[in-house]
């Protein structure tokens, strides 16, 4: 692949999280710092290596994939603890690190905004590895836009769910709600990654719907937590 060619797949990889951000970002009316926003950004790219790494050690304690296969409850409690938990924990892990004890978190929205925002680095790092593999131009372009309004929103939307029961449990001061957004938000991402499995033996219109209607109503419930969020008092981080 030649420089030309790579940059070209780089862009139309990288494409589908840019575009989410910047539609995020237009959430806050209290814009966060550009420097703050790339730096959550990048980390959240980066935590796909230790995601890596714990699903790989954690992958030790189920059957092989052909088995797991065959185990639609086996592999539901595989996609919640060993993908869900994981991977929304390492986006959490990055603001909760980079973020929360920092002066640019000064209004619950910012929570979930950040979140969504580490989240979405992750999923550009994830996109890039499934668009740089991609053997044609016209099969990079349309994955990528498939990926736009799947993978990539679904990344936005568990990472929202956790940033959510974040602000809230800074608000109530109860840590618990910390762990209940990870499980719910994880949850969320098993539901969808099995019914993609369940989309390639897919029979009936149900089976073909079913992760549009996931993601949809992820969607309704990120708006909804959106709104109630925005009615928490400026400041009440502290």
């Amino acid at each position: 692949m030649s420089i030309s060619t790579f940059i070209l797949y780089f862009v139309i990889g990288a494409l589908p999280a840019i575009v989410w951000l910047l539609f995020y970002l237009r959430q806050d009316v209290h814009p966060e710092s550009n420097k703050k926003i790339i730096e959550i950004f990048l980390w959240g790219g980066i935590m796909v290596v230790p995601v890596y790494l714990a699903e790989t050690i954690l992958e030790c304690f189920f059957p092989e994939k052909d088995i797991l296969l065959q185990n639609t409850i086996l592999l539901f409690i595989y996609y919640i603890f060993v993908v869900g938990v994981v991977e929304e924990f390492f986006k959490y892990w990055v603001v909760k690190k980079r973020v929360i004890n920092s002066s640019h978190l000064d209004e619950p929205i910012d929570l979930m905004l950040y979140l969504i925002i580490s989240g979405l680095g992750f999923a550009m790092v994830e996109n890039l590895s499934v668009i740089l593999s991609s053997a044609a131009l016209e099969e990079a372009i349309f994955v990528s836009l498939i990926r736009l309004l799947t993978a990539v929103f679904l990344h936005s939307l568990t990472a929202a769910i956790t940033g959510y029961f974040l602000a809230v449990s800074l608000y109530n001061r109860k840590k618990i709600f910390i762990a209940v957004g990870i499980l719910i938000a994880a949850t969320f991402h098993g539901l969808y990654n099995l019914s993609i499995i369940e989309l390639n033996s897919a029979e009936n219109l149900f089976s073909f719907l079913l992760p549009i209607v996931i993601i949809f109503l992820m969607a309704i419930i990120v708006y909804i937590f959106f709104k109630k969020v925005k009615c928490l008092p400026r400041g009440s981080k502290i």
